[in-house]
């Protein structure tokens, strides 16, 4: 999502102030940073700079906002923050960029998200207004056609605002000059192709320009007469309801999408552009005021984003030179295990997570993508879980961890809770058909038939490819099949009690690492945490003087045998125990023949008594120092279970 460059005047007052040049006083190398609840703003334009464009950014973001409401609905609360760039330089706005003609860019993100500007001149005014919108319409509603989100994203990027006064749909001299100067070609000479869902099948420049004028023309008509909002959320459901575009557009808008186009020609030939005026509520006032980022916070910012955009060869360069000015820094430990994992490397990435978590980070990404390589890794399910419910407890607005979060609980059949995780997921990414999807697995796995076929109709309406809209049909299927019958019921099987195996009353999991065999009481070590960094291995102990007793459960149990020592391929198990401190007696030392052993030693050093002569008393023995107290161990073992 872009825009390219357009020629238009200089007319929108609002975001003068922070997009034309900097004044030379206010230049600055250093980058500075402001927060204000969920928006925050990074440039390198100066302080002054930094206060007055988050003021203007959040001023804008609520008009529109409270436009575009109107349309989609409320926006979820549980949206993700935005991080938004504003660059003085070219060449460092330069790596960002998708294209040269790009000028303004919305970037979806794990845990923010991201917009990055280039200040300076006329041409960048529209892309602030132009890429909120496009992050409103990514957070709020499902996938739309593109010519809508573009047109829609151009219609609103001519804001202008005086007071609580808020006017949108001023003409572009650019969009206009195009359309007039070449008006039966390009997108619009092939309707199904302009109705596409993605857009034009060019990435020429001036193809591309076209395409988001002829949008822009289209949305504009469509935005005129009374009530357009309501035919446009009238045509948006429509659509979530499966019918295609044309016959949704003719029941929508009362015309067809030729009809429409045709008429769009003939008003921008003609210079019709009605604009509309609203009331809005006043800009939300700010505090705060900017701090300068240091420079290791200044790379970890780019490598994050490059990390997002999936430009690894740039993100890998970077923290590689901080790794070298930073080497003991917690986040950047995070970013070599992200990269030891992207080159499946599991062990180096594993050592990094975890000696950044030892550490303190507070970090979503970071346990999240722990998380993931446990998985990977066939580790502990319980550490997976754990290390999700930290990343959402850390940031909330992290639908990926949400979902594979909620995927773990459905699988153990906690179906309530995973509902719970699904939701989230749909309600921060509402256009991801695989949240759809998923959620609606779950709804039907609770009994809810008419929840499942709503959100199959939602994830249908989001697919992005064939595969995700074959799963979706099959969820739809599904719950429109009736439920399978029940079963007749079993006579009751009642099992005598004393033939029932113990179960115990508490369960651990983790890696059997060591059996101790050096008293009665045997000593099975199982290693619940492995050791990071400067924190010890924590283990629970459990014992048995009854080894042949020990139920053995799981994949090979029968082929195992228990090796007294450490353990070589350190299984993972679960066990079963009956909890209780457990201690036993080291074993009798032989008190008596140490001592004999000692009066024999004292005579041969000083040789036979004389006759007569008083014996000589020897000194008495130091006591050997006493030994560290053995830890305790937690129960009796019952039952152990091979993962």
């Amino acid at each position: 999502m872009s825009v390219s460059v357009i020629s238009h005047p200089l007319r929108f007052a609002l975001l003068a102030v922070l997009l034309l040049a900097i004044p030379p006083a206010e230049a600055a190398s250093k980058w500075q940073r402001i927060e204000s609840g969920r928006w925050e703003l990074l440039t390198d334009a100066g302080e002054k700079s930094a206060q007055q464009g988050l003021s203007n950014i959040a001023s804008a973001h609520a008009a529109i906002s409270a436009d575009l409401n109107t349309i989609l609905g409320p926006p979820s609360p549980s949206a993700p923050p935005v991080r938004i760039l504003l660059f003085r330089s070219a060449r460092d706005f330069r790596p960002f960029q998708r294209s040269e003609t790009n000028l303004g860019l919305f970037q979806p993100g794990a845990e923010r998200d991201y917009i990055f500007l280039l200040i300076g001149n006329e041409e960048a005014q529209r892309s602030l207004p132009h890429e909120l919108t496009h992050r409103t319409l990514y957070r709020t509603s499902g996938r739309l056609p593109q010519w809508l989100e573009e047109g829609l994203s151009e219609y609103y990027s001519t804001i202008q605002r005086s007071g609580n006064r808020v006017t949108f749909g001023a003409p572009i001299d650019g969009h206009v000059k195009r359309i007039a100067g070449d008006p039966a070609s390009g997108p619009w000479s092939n309707p199904e192709q302009f109705l596409g869902p993605f857009g034009p099948d060019s990435d020429s420049a001036e193809h591309t320009s076209l395409y988001y004028a002829q949008s822009w023309a289209l949305v504009h008509l469509l935005m005129r007469g009374s009530e357009p909002h309501l035919r446009l959320r009238e045509f948006i459901r429509l659509l979530r309801e499966g019918l295609s575009q044309p016959t949704a557009f003719q029941q929508a808008f009362g015309r067809s999408p030729s009809q429409a186009i045709d008429e769009a020609r003939q008003t921008v030939a003609a210079r019709i552009f009605p604009q509309r005026t609203i009331s809005v509520e006043p800009g939300p006032a700010l505090s705060g005021s900017a701090k300068p980022l240091t420079e290791l916070e200044w790379e970890l910012v780019r490598a994050s984003a490059f990390i997002d955009d999936q430009k690894l060869p740039l993100a890998e360069e970077i923290i590689q030179a901080a790794a070298k000015k930073w080497p003991k820094d917690p986040s950047v430990a995070t970013g070599l295990g992200y990269l030891a994992l992207s080159r499946g490397d599991y062990a180096t990435a594993r050592s990094h997570f975890e000696s950044a978590i030892a550490a303190g980070i507070k970090d979503a990404f970071t346990y999240y993508e722990y998380a993931m390589l446990v998985r990977d890794t066939n580790g502990q399910e319980a550490l997976f879980i754990q290390s999700l419910r930290d990343a959402v407890r850390i940031s909330p607005s992290y639908a990926a961890a949400w979902h594979a979060l909620g995927a773990a609980l459905a699988r153990k059949g906690e179906i309530t809770e995973a509902l719970s995780c699904f939701k989230q997921c749909v309600a921060i990414l509402p256009r991801s058909s695989v949240y759809w999807e998923a959620y609606g697995r779950a709804l039907l796995a609770a009994g809810d038939r008419a929840g499942a076929r709503d959100a199959a109709r939602s994830a249908t309406a989001s697919a992005a490819t064939t595969e995700q809209s074959q799963m979706a049909q099959g969820l739809l299927r599904d719950a429109d099949a009736p439920p399978p019958a029940k079963p007749s019921p079993k006579p009751a099987v009642t099992t005598p009690r004393g033939w029932k195996p113990e179960e115990g009353d508490a369960k651990v999991t983790g890696r059997l690492v060591l059996v101790d065999c050096d008293t009665s009481l045997l000593k099975f070590h199982i290693e619940t945490q492995p050791a990071a960094a400067r924190i010890p291995a924590q283990k629970t102990i459990l014992g048995t003087e009854k080894p042949n007793q020990i139920m053995l459960r799981g994949a090979g149990a029968q082929k195992r045998e228990f090796v007294c020592g450490r353990q070589a391929t350190r299984p993972l198990v679960e066990a079963g125990y009956i909890a209780k401190v457990m201690e036993t007696a080291p074993p009798p030392a032989p008190v008596e023949a140490a001592k004999t052993t000692a009066s024999k030693t004292v005579a041969a050093k000083t040789g036979a008594a004389k006759k007569g002569a008083p014996a000589k008393k020897s000194p008495a023995p130091k006591p050997a120092p006493a030994k560290p107290a053995a830890p305790p161990v937690a129960g009796e073992l019952v039952w152990l279970e091979f993962k």
